[in-house]
């Protein structure tokens, strides 16, 4: 007979969700980074995937190869946009500050900012989107 604990389950469980986290903390992260990184996993993965390449409301990648955010061509037009339609069920479900740790998220992810990077209004139209 085999035996089977079910707190011993939970914890694995939870520790393999750790696991396939797309971003994990490391030191060199920045605090906008790390919190975009939790308020992506709340708001945005479901449509967009964990790992930013397709999930229920996308198939199209929204970092990286192919990705969406080329058309925006710097942080500002991002944010511009996400100001009027994101999160989609509700643009104001995210605050505007919110919204930057995202796009700091997003950017660190494509390639266009370093993890140890932050991004605001001040610097938004400078960080291209290659």
């Amino acid at each position: 007979m085999i035996f089977f604990d079910r707190s011993i389950a939970a914890a694995l469980l939870a520790a393999f969700a750790v696991a396939c986290l797309p971003l994990t903390a490391s030191a060199g992260d920045s605090p906008q980074v790390i919190r975009g990184a939790a308020i992506y996993r709340e708001t945005c993965q479901l449509c967009h995937g964990a790992d930013g390449q397709r999930g229920e409301g996308t198939q199209t990648p929204i970092w990286g190869a192919g990705a969406q955010l080329r058309k925006f061509e710097h942080g500002q037009g991002l944010f511009e946009y996400m100001q009027f339609l994101m999160p989609f069920d509700n643009p104001n479900k995210i605050t505007e500050e919110q919204k930057w740790d995202v796009i700091a998220y997003l950017l660190v992810n494509h390639g266009a900012m370093a993890r140890s990077g932050t991004i605001d209004p001040g610097r938004a139209s400078s960080i291209a989107i290659k």
